[in-house]
């Protein structure tokens, strides 16, 4: 070997272990760790959550939960209370993962934010400019449940980019009017969550751009499938599928390990079990039966070709934390860069204008926003999930706090929520 081959073996060799060793270092440092004293918090107060929390398991309300809090860009709590399963043979776990159903929504705001600053998309683009089902859209106007079928008129305007983004568009959920529209996409083959079957997110957005609107594009706020259709202008133009987008351009870079719409197989036993309330308000755990579009275990089992950008991603509190620590951090974390600033808190700001809401909350690009919030000082931004999760990030005390629960739709959120934040806030040392 001549000196000059032997000088670039010698270079190659150095720039790959310092390569090497800058991912470690990017990877050891993803998560880093205080004790509540040391951010200014009490942690007399915070071991309350693990009793708060039992109260609910021991009244079978809840199967348990698991709860990360962070401040100052450090975890300074984690509990993992209650079982997995309902013969509590399996005690939840830190890397158990959580059907996040809803707060997905977030995540694939980002995505299209992203492509909004790479000039990919705009915000008052028509919807139709992607999906060509809504070039031209109805609004309905009554409905037979005899036959299911429907009378509708044409809309004056069709849905933008930016109607999507702050649920003004007029699309609809299933449930919202059990009645109609439940019937309509079940009758059409649109599921409100990510399912087993074997259909994909083009040819299901496609049927949504045919069913009629709830009202006039932009008049009023609705939940619905705004960000289904919006996971599927991610993919027209990135050219990726939504599950690919994602991970190429936010959860890989971010070091997030255990947040996606599918795991293998093998990943089964990582999974929480399901349960649901019993007419007596009690939970039972969901049978892995086929209901319609579901069966419980979807993260794991089944074609796992449909990606549902407003309810189908599946994770760990950790690797949520991350997600929630680049918002916070104005679309940066660790040397990776999401977003520019500006556009990172537009995605936390009032987005209504005029329209209402709920009360005491704003809307901005896949977050409420606290305004008059009875615990949550303003501008703090969350968003929840079907199967009870429910996380916040509050920029004026720098902290994240994330509750993952599996109870689909539980009458006890709002209680368990509230007493959460009760437990939190007073854990702050200056608000004592």
């Amino acid at each position: 070997m001549n000196r000059i081959t032997l000088i670039l073996s010698f270079t190659v060799c150095f720039l790959l272990s310092s390569c090497s060793e800058q991912q470690q270092n990017k990877t050891s440092n993803k998560f880093q760790f205080a004790t509540p004293k040391e951010v200014g918090m009490i942690s007399d107060s915070l071991v309350k959550i693990e009793k708060m929390v039992m109260d609910f398991v021991d009244a079978k309300k809840y199967p348990g939960a698991v709860t990360l809090i962070a401040k100052n860009g450090k975890i300074v709590y984690e509990s993992e209370i209650g079982w997995s399963d309902s013969l509590r043979t399996e005690p939840y776990r830190k890397d158990h993962l959580f059907r996040l159903a809803s707060m997905t929504k977030p995540i694939v705001s980002l995505a299209a934010m992203q492509l909004i600053e790479a000039g990919k998309i705009k915000l008052d683009d028509p919807v139709g400019n992607y999906i060509p089902t809504f070039k031209e859209t109805t609004i309905l106007q009554s409905f037979n449940p005899a036959d299911s079928s429907w009378t509708s008129s044409p809309s004056v305007s069709t849905p933008t980019i930016r109607q999507l983004l702050t649920h003004t568009s007029g699309v609809p959920y299933g449930f919202t009017s059990p009645n109609v529209y439940q019937i309509i996409l079940a009758k059409n083959g649109i599921p409100d969550l990510n399912t087993f079957l074997p259909m994909t997110t083009k040819e299901t957005m496609s049927k949504v751009g045919n069913i009629p609107l709830a009202f006039e594009p932009g008049t009023r706020w609705m939940y619905g499938l705004n960000t289904d259709v919006l996971g599927r202008v991610v993919e027209v133009a990135s050219g990726k599928d939504l599950d690919d987008y994602i991970r190429e351009k936010i959860t890989e870079p971010l070091g997030i390990k255990m947040l996606d719409f599918y795991f293998n197989d093998s990943l089964s036993n990582k999974l929480t079990k399901a349960f649901m309330p019993t007419p007596t308000g009690k939970i039972t755990q969901i049978p892995n039966v086929q209901q319609l579009f579901y069966i419980p275990n979807y993260p794991t089992e089944g074609a796992k070709t449909y990606h549902s950008g407003g309810g189908g991603m599946t994770g760990t509190a950790r690797d949520y934390f991350l997600f929630c620590q680049a918002m916070l951090d104005n679309g940066k974390l660790n040397g990776t860069t999401l977003l520019k600033a500006e556009t990172t808190e537009s995605m936390h700001q009032n987005q209504l204008d005029s329209l209402k809401f709920r009360p005491g909350l704003e809307f901005g690009f896949g977050f409420d926003v606290a305004k008059n919030h009875p615990s949550r000082p303003k501008g703090t931004y969350s968003w929840g999930g079907a199967f009870s999760t429910v996380f916040w990030i509050d920029p004026v005390n720098d902290l994240i706090v994330i509750q993952l629960r599996q109870v689909l739709s539980s009458p006890f959120n709002n209680d368990i929520n509230a007493k959460l934040e009760k437990i939190v806030y007073s854990a702050l040392a200056n608000n004592n």
